[in-house]
């Protein structure tokens, strides 16, 4: 209505004339009110479409930031969790080996063990073995031999360091052996993967020995590879057969071999007495 030309003073006079016009009815009929109440509720639809996206926006980030704070602090209390589930396991078998580690505590050096967490990232697709990827490496301080726990014991072995993963072999896999004694008595064998996840074997148990189904395996130490004092398999079988010397025991590993993905790894070092 104000673009330039001859007519834009009469244009503005038209434009104040009305302002005034809707000033006085505004002021002395309440009708007015009535009709700015309905221009209001097809107004108001229109505000909220032009504001909506803006709204949208500030949803998106406050959601994705909560969701990025909880995932992280999800991720830390696993870790927190296993550490504290390895701690009460290592408590509940030295009580139970009490005697037996009083026993040793004349020996010249003792095994002392720190911890840190890894996370399984993938499996290995090799059909001939058990064996995972961890997301710790070389940097970390991993190295072959290193021994890897779960909340519930002993999962396995580190067989090859790379810079920032690792390989390692699960407890069930064919070609590992694992010193153990039973938590019960102390009787000392050696457990071998099967390369089934659910299934360990004792080797050479005479028939005649003290072991029972029930009976909890906890690593012995013997050959320095694994630490000592940590469960790794549980008795689920024993049966003999007629004519052979030795009796076929039969284990279920007690880490969640198939399940885990927060784990730990164990480091050892030697401290003088």
């Amino acid at each position: 209505m104000f673009t330039a030309g001859p007519q834009h003073g009469y244009r503005f006079a038209l434009v104040a004339a009305i302002s005034l016009s809707l000033l006085v009815l505004d002021s002395r009929f309440a009708q007015v009110d009535m009709l700015r109440q309905a221009i209001s509720y097809l107004v108001s639809p229109v505000q909220s479409l032009v504001t909506f996206p803006s709204e949208v926006i500030h949803w998106s980030s406050t959601t994705f930031a909560e969701r990025d704070q909880l995932i992280e602090e999800n991720r830390t209390l696993n870790n927190q969790i296993s550490v504290l589930q390895q701690k009460m396991q290592k408590l509940a078998v030295l009580e139970a080996e009490n005697d037996r580690l009083r026993r040793l505590l004349d020996a010249s050096a003792r095994i002392e063990s720190s911890f840190m967490t890894t996370e399984m990232i993938s499996v290995d697709p090799d059909p001939y073995s058990i064996q995972v990827i961890i997301n710790r490496g070389a940097s970390d301080g991993a190295y072959v031999g290193q021994a890897i726990l779960d909340a519930e014991g002993l999962f396995g072995m580190i067989t090859q360091v790379n810079s920032m993963t690792s390989r390692v072999v699960l407890v069930a896999d064919a070609n590992i052996a694992v010193p153990v004694y039973v938590n019960r008595n102390g009787m000392r064998s050696v457990v071998i993967g099967t390369g089934d996840l659910n299934n360990l074997e004792l080797e050479y148990v005479p028939d005649t020995a003290d072991i029972v189904v029930g009976d909890v395996l906890v690593t012995s130490g013997l050959a320095g590879r694994y630490p000592e004092g940590y469960p790794v398999a549980m008795v689920v079988a024993k049966e003999h057969d007629p004519g052979e010397p030795f009796a076929r025991i039969r284990a279920k590993p007690l880490a969640q071999l198939n399940k885990s993905k927060n784990l730990l790894m164990v480091f050892q070092k030697e401290v003088a007495q």
